[in-house]
């Protein structure tokens, strides 16, 4: 679905540096880190937001730079704000995004708003930071995207509903046919539907394995049936020991 290929970028006061990792269908991948890692400039990079100065990006064995309005229609992307649609009313934004997209459902819209008790009348500005999120996931799966991208999605959320997002969205993987990955620092909701971990940390790639060989490689250092959130406290550990 998606392979990242020594992907690098310099900032003036921060690089990103030659992370590669690959991502198969019907699998959800957690992307963790500690706040300046270079999660958000690696996911801006993956969106096409930001240009790499150096390495490749692949969806589904195409260079997306190549094809930037193929990768466009295949992927939903949820972020913690809706600023250049505050006000308008959630109606109107679901007309205005469906002309973006040939393959967008407005009945599959409307039934996530019932579903997440969103007043299509509501201005967003108006919407509970928690209702903006839900309003967003609602766009990225109504437009059958393939994959799924959310920076940092459960932050405004309570733990119900973080349980139930987790739900829809291993929903929404039973075709075999879409990914996700889920930029977030609450383990908790990783712990309950991530198939892969990839670890980033200062601009650098720590790891990127599934959580199986992960769980495997702390068994051989002795630490067993550790919990996601040990294992980001080892690694971290083992990094400021380096």
């Amino acid at each position: 679905m998606l392979r990242i290929e020594n992907i690098s970028k310099k900032f003036d006061n921060f690089e990103l540096k030659n992370i590669s990792f690959h991502l198969k269908e019907g699998f959800i991948m957690g992307l963790i880190g500690p706040n300046g890692s270079g999660k958000t400039t690696l996911i801006k990079l993956i969106m096409n937001l930001l240009e790499a100065d150096e390495g490749k990006i692949y969806f589904k064995g195409k260079d997306i730079s190549n094809n930037p309005k193929e990768f466009k229609e295949n992927v939903g992307f949820v972020y913690d704000n809706l600023y250049f649609y505050e006000n308008l009313k959630v109606n109107d934004f679901k007309n205005i995004v469906s002309s973006f997209y040939t393959k967008f459902d407005k009945d599959k819209f409307d039934n996530y708003l019932l579903r997440f008790k969103i007043d299509k009348n509501s201005k967003i500005k108006n919407l509970l930071k928690g209702q903006n999120i839900k309003l967003m996931l609602a766009k990225a799966l109504s437009h059958e995207a393939k994959l799924l991208i959310l920076d940092e999605p459960t932050s405004g959320l309570d733990p119900i509903f973080r349980k139930d997002m987790m739900h829809i969205l291993q929903e929404e993987l039973e075709n075999g046919d879409k990914s996700v990955i889920i930029s977030t620092h609450i383990t908790q909701d990783l712990s309950r539907g991530a198939d892969y971990i990839t670890f980033i940390n200062n601009g650098e790639l720590v790891f990127s394995e599934d959580k199986d060989t992960i769980s495997e490689s702390l068994d051989n250092h002795n630490i067993q049936e550790a919990t996601l959130e040990e294992i980001i406290y080892y690694y971290g550990k083992e990094l400021e020991n380096d």
